[in-house]
């Protein structure tokens, strides 16, 4: 309880007429203490504030005393006892006035918009710039003249003529180092186009160590000669100006080769052009060199011991060189960016390829606020923030970022093993799982830039308990990231886990590329696998999705207490109010449990018949061969019948004349069947040969004979209908004919011959006894 509080409370007891005198007293001591304690927190806080307050001379009637009096606690006591509890409180009310309102205006002040703070910083460091610039030359020459001036006469001559030495010296090193290894370079000179992505590693890393190690031995070797050859404080700047003018950017060049290789198209692991390639080398080189001439002009200002930047502040042109560098750079190589991004296998989304389109103006953006946030911190007086490059590293970083997204793909397609399975099914599950690869991939590479970007700045996140967030709000709201972003990464391993064994999937169907039945009835269906995974993992991915946001909610500190009980009460009001939609569920799943269907079988659903396109949790989709689909909830079906399943007899009857040699008409079929067995397009499909079942029936029209064969499901329309040519080709071949309806009518011989219309009235007789139905 606050000291204030304790004094309201206090003065409620006092006048309370049922509290005993001596607690009266002891309160009014207590209200007095209370008040002593506030006048003191009061006087700690705002001193400037009473001095306004307290303005006139405690000498006069109703005038407050002048605070310079309020030196010491026995001030403070006795003027204590010269006021009264009104004049107490009095006080203390303007004294809470004043302070909320520096509070509010300290609150304004700190909720200044950065747009603002940008318009006013920005151009104050630019008219600084350029009052400054008559000085800058001046003052740079005054800096070199004092460098050279503690150096002396003979100093001088000794650090350039020291330095170049040194500079042979490591040369000379390094041309040595190079010599030894020049067996090594020469299976690295070796160009070919068949190299594979292991071996270009392979021999961009041996060229990598072996330009690192002539390297090294220079920088060893220039590192001594240093220390030998100059003194100080000559010394100082010579080891600068080797780390920031040579060292560094050369270190740099060999990692750019790296990934560039500007000279060897053969292993360049980015997609594009020799001049690209050549062309961003060279200038993000010239980028680093600008950046170490512009940390040695300051080390030769330290050295010189003038540490006043402000007289000529050349450290805001180099900056803007630097960064109009970067800008150039960006402009000037959008369509190489675009290129880049893009990839070389036109694999990229819609989205990605947008990304690729809007880079260059994204690298704009960034270069543009890594400048201006340089000079709203110089305006600002916090250049201490920037004193290791902080900036430049960011901006690094985030010109880069997009770049890791199309590493991923390209790693992800080279390193995800090849698809064993045929199919679309399979197909799409194997794009499916590199996709997953490169989402999981794509949130680690956000984490790790968040990650760095902190590390460089040298953020907290949680330690915020200077702003209005707070640690505790900071920490949560960390939590709630955090959880999501390893609920997304659980969500996608799992998917890839379920996923990836539909990429080994070989249907034997034959359905086309658009994922369409081919046709045929009774086609062989896909696998179980394939038909209930997709069902298993949308329900793992719901129960992700929901245990993520609950755990998150929880943690944020919202009770999810009421979210359950509301989850419980809807699920028995669709338990009581659905009970269909509830026995359709059932029936499903122990549809699926009996493996009584799978998608792309053709069953019949008590006459409705059809290729299974769709399953849901609650109905199935048959798609008829002339194109109608029906639906058909689960709980509506009695019974199934499967014609997709394992495999298929086709039995094809034939009726020949009476006088056929049966014998004949059966090597026929045999030969036939030998014929269709040994037959590359379908040999595989036969499960046992077409062969004759010999005379099955005699009507009235001839001999009914059959033949039949057992083949894998969807095939047998086809087979037959190559059977039917064959017998009617191999019948005509050796004089068989088909037996035909026909009437036969008997004249007597004894009658005499009939005329035409009489021919004509018999035959129509003969027709109309034909096709009478006989009596039943």
């Amino acid at each position: 309880m606050s000291f204030f509080s304790q004094i309201h409370l206090i003065d409620e007891v006092s006048f309370n007429p049922y509290v005993p005198e001596h607690a009266v007293h002891k309160m009014k001591s207590m209200k007095l203490s209370a008040i002593v304690l506030s006048v003191f927190m009061l006087i700690g806080m705002s001193t400037k504030s009473f001095a306004q307050v307290f303005s006139t001379s405690s000498g006069e009637e109703g005038a407050s005393p002048d605070v310079s009096l309020l030196d010491s606690p026995e001030a403070v006591t006795q003027l204590v006892a010269r006021l009264s509890d009104k004049e107490v409180r009095e006080l203390l009310l303007q004294q809470l006035d004043v302070v909320a309102a520096r509070q509010a205006v300290s609150a304004d002040s700190e909720a200044q918009s950065i747009f603002s703070l940008v318009t006013t910083s920005v151009p104050l460091s630019i008219n600084r710039a350029v009052r400054t610039l008559p000085n800058l030359i001046k003052g740079q020459r005054n800096v070199f003249r004092t460098f050279l001036g503690k150096l002396g006469e003979n100093g001088r001559w000794k650090l350039f003529g020291g330095f170049l030495g040194v500079l042979f010296i490591g040369i000379a090193v390094e041309l040595f180092v190079r010599l030894l290894t020049r067996k090594f370079r020469s299976v690295i000179d070796k160009t070919s186009d068949d190299y594979t992505l292991g071996q270009v590693f392979k021999l961009l890393s041996r060229r990598l160590l072996l330009d690192l190690s002539g390297l090294l031995a220079f920088m060893v070797v220039t590192q001594l000669a240093i220390n030998i050859l100059i003194e100080e404080p000559g010394q100082f700047v010579a080891h600068h100006f080797l780390w920031n003018l040579v060292l560094i950017p050369r270190l740099f060049s060999v990692i750019v080769k790296f990934v560039l290789a500007p000279e060897r198209s053969d292993l360049r692991l980015i997609h594009t052009s020799d001049a690209s390639a050549k062309f961003l080398h060279r200038h993000l080189v010239g980028v680093v060199m600008l950046i170490g001439l512009t940390l040695t002009m300051f080390d030769v200002r330290d050295a010189s011991g003038i540490t006043q930047h402000g007289a000529t502040n050349i450290g805001f042109w180099f900056n803007l060189v630097i960064h109009f560098y970067f800008a150039f750079i960006a402009w000037r190589a959008r369509n190489i960016f675009t290129e880049i991004l893009n990839g070389p296998n036109n694999d990229a989304t819609p989205m990605e390829q947008r990304v690729a389109k809007w880079y260059p103006y994204y690298a704009m953006t960034v270069v543009v606020s890594s400048w201006l946030l340089v000079e709203v911190l110089a305006a600002q007086q916090q250049m201490h923030l920037l004193a290791k490059g902080a900036q430049y590293s960011t901006m690094l970083i985030l010109l880069l970022a997009p770049f890791l997204d199309t590493t991923i793909r390209a790693l992800v397609r080279h390193l995800t093993p090849q698809i064993t399975g045929d199919g679309t099914v399979a197909r799409k599950a194997h794009h499916s799982t590199m996709r997953c690869y490169i989402r999981m991939a794509r949130v680690v590479s956000v984490m790790l830039v968040l990650f760095f970007i902190s590390r460089i700045w040298e953020l907290n996140l949680t330690d915020m308990s200077s702003s209005n967030i707070g640690a505790d709000s900071a920490k949560k709201f960390l939590d709630f990231i955090g959880i999501n972003a390893v609920g997304y990464l659980v969500w996608e391993i799992s998917t890839l886990i379920l996923t990836k064994g539909l990429a080994n999937e070989t249907p034997e169907s034959d359905a086309d590329e658009a994922g369409m039945p081919s046709g045929n009835e009774g086609g062989v269906g896909g696998s179980r696998l394939s038909t209930v995974l997709p069902l298993v993992i949308w329900f793992v991915q719901s129960i992700i999705v929901v245990m993520t946001l609950l755990v998150s909610l929880g943690h944020v500190g919202i009770d999810t207490t009421p979210l359950l009980a509301g989850a419980g009460i809807v699920g028995i009001a669709i338990g009581f109010g659905a009970q269909t939609l509830v026995g359709d569920i059932v029936s499903g799943l122990f549809f699926l449990i009996d493996d009584a269907f799978r998608a792309g079988e053709y069953v019949n659903v008590e006459g409705t018949v059809g290729t299974v396109e769709r399953i849901s949790l609650r109905a199935m989709q048959l798609r008829h061969h002339r194109g109608a689909i029906h639906t058909i909830p689960y709980g509506e079906i009695p019974k199934i019948t499967n014609y997709s399943r394992d495999w298929t007899i086709m039995k094809l009857t034939f009726t020949v004349p009476f006088e056929t040699d049966l014998i004949k008409v059966k090597r026929i079929f045999k030969k036939i069947g030998t014929d269709l067995l040994e037959h590359p397009q379908f040999a595989d499909d036969f499960i046992s040969p077409f062969k004759s079942q010999g005379v099955i029936n005699v009507d009235d029209v001839g001999i009914v004979i059959r033949g039949k064969f057992m083949v894998k499901p969807g095939k047998q329309f086809m087979i037959r209908k190559e059977i039917f040519q064959r017998i009617q080709r191999d019948f005509e071949e050796n004089g068989i004919q088909f037996a035909r309806k026909e009437v036969r009518v008997k004249v007597d011989s004894d009658t005499a011959q009939l005329s035409k219309a009489e021919s004509q009235a018999v035959g129509a007789a003969a027709l109309e006894a034909s096709e009478k139905k006989p009596a039943v």
